[in-house]
């Protein structure tokens, strides 16, 4: 259960706190026709979702081609549109361009909202539909086909629809409070909560790029992945955070009557309205809190890395580090560590590979999850970030998310690294 709260808060928050905002900011410039564009985009988005979670989901030829890689490309298109339609919307925002394109300026503008709201469904809602096909993965009854609504079937669904109604609660009372906003803050919360989450999307496209080997790695685009993929949560943090600031400033907007009026009636009809303001401020600022807790606390309850191998003791010699056979050749995973002039530790893997003598040599960090390192589990090697299963035969071979393969040699019973080639590397353990 709490992993699809968590999940679902992560998927479906910082869309529904965008498209909430984006709404309202089209009907406060535009209130008829704007709106009802971006609902119609909304609708064709869900449904794009949809189409595309059952192609995948589904056995069919197609699946197969978008399974094998070709998924990665429409995410990377979708990312495209999402970014093009942002700094379209950021351009068209700015007052004297508003006043020179007018009509024409309008109808950018309905493109621009309507493009960011159907890649951003397109592109979180797919893996949301997914989730009741793996309701019931791991659980035995199931799996003799005596019984479907099991307990953790039962307390999965729970989870997603906590999750879900978390998103739509939040989703409803951003629209709320930024239809209440006064100018120029109207303005300000979306595009900055748009901004945040291009940031973070940037550092995904990149590291499809470098995955697709569309682009090559420079350090620059290996930090951009780093930052994109490990602090994914720290963007949705400060989203949240942006929300938050919109529901506080539209309080205190609303602490005391600045309005002229000309009798009771009228001075109880605005003290209602500001009463109304503060409590769909609160409701956010609650929505905001639970969120907060789920990405933080429960998340990092649900996903307690396993302890770490500990980084074993290694020999060097001249100009190289020497590990014995004897000390891997139990088929586990074996972590050993070089520390640098400059006082990085550069970490590296060795494992033996199954019914051979073989052993696979690579660095504790990949080209698509950095330094975020592997463990074992059930005898198998697992990236800590993304929780992909290695196959052992492959480590020491690049592609992946494999360990970034390193120069080695085996001589007289012992891995010899040189050591050249761990401080080539530090950059990645910084």
């Amino acid at each position: 259960m709490l992993k699809y709260l968590v999940q679902l808060t992560f998927d479906l928050m910082p869309a529904g706190l965008i498209i909430g905002m984006l709404l309202a900011y089209i009907k406060f410039n535009f209130p008829r026709l704007g709106s009802r564009i971006l609902y119609a985009a909304c609708c064709a988005g869900v449904a794009a979702a949809a189409v595309m979670a059952v192609i995948i989901n589904t056995p069919n030829p197609l699946s197969k081609k978008l399974n094998l890689g070709y998924i990665a490309y429409i995410d990377l298109w979708t990312i495209a549109v999402f970014a093009i339609g942002l700094l379209l919307l950021i351009l068209l925002s700015i007052p004297i361009l508003q006043r020179i394109t007018k009509k024409a300026g309008q109808i950018l503008t309905y493109l621009a909202a309507s493009a960011i709201v159907v890649s951003l469904l397109f592109y979180c809602l797919p893996a949301v539909f997914a989730y009741p096909k793996n309701f019931n993965v791991g659980t035995p009854v199931y799996a003799q086909g005596s019984a479907v609504f099991t307990t953790d079937f039962l307390f999965r669904f729970i989870g997603v629809i906590l999750g879900a109604l978390l998103a739509v609660i939040a989703f409803i009372a951003v629209y709320k409070i930024e239809r209440r906003m006064k100018s120029p803050w109207h303005k300000v919360f979306p595009i900055a909560m748009a901004l945040i989450l291009l940031l973070r999307y940037s550092g995904i496209a990149v590291k499809l790029m470098l995955a697709r080997r569309i682009i090559h790695q420079t350090h620059f685009l290996f930090t951009m992945v780093k930052i994109g993929v490990n602090y994914s949560k720290w963007f949705l943090i400060a989203e949240m955070i942006v929300a938050l600031a919109a529901a506080v400033c539209l309080y205190v907007t609303n602490l005391k009557v600045r309005e002229e009026y000309s009798n009771p009636a009228q001075h109880r009809k605005i003290k209602a309205r500001m009463r109304n303001n503060h409590r769909w401020a609160v409701v956010l600022a609650v929505c905001v809190l639970l969120a907060g807790i789920n990405v933080t606390v429960i998340d990092a309850y649900n996903n307690k890395a396993p302890d770490e191998a500990p980084v074993e003791e290694t020999q060097v010699v001249g100009t190289d580090v020497i590990v014995p056979l004897t000390a891997v050749e139990d088929g586990h995973l074996h972590r050993f560590g070089y520390t640098t002039d400059d006082g990085v530790l550069v970490k590296f893997i060795v494992v033996q590979k199954p019914g051979s003598s073989a052993y696979g040599v690579g660095l504790d960090a990949c080209e698509i999850c950095g330094d975020a390192g592997y463990f074992e589990r059930d005898e198998q090697i697992v990236c800590r970030r993304c929780d992909v299963v290695m196959n052992k035969n492959t480590i020491g071979f690049k592609g992946g998310c494999n360990p970034i393969v390193i120069d080695y040699r085996v001589e007289n019973g012992q891995i010899i690294v040189p050591i050249q080639t761990l401080v080539d590397h530090q950059d990645e353990f910084r």
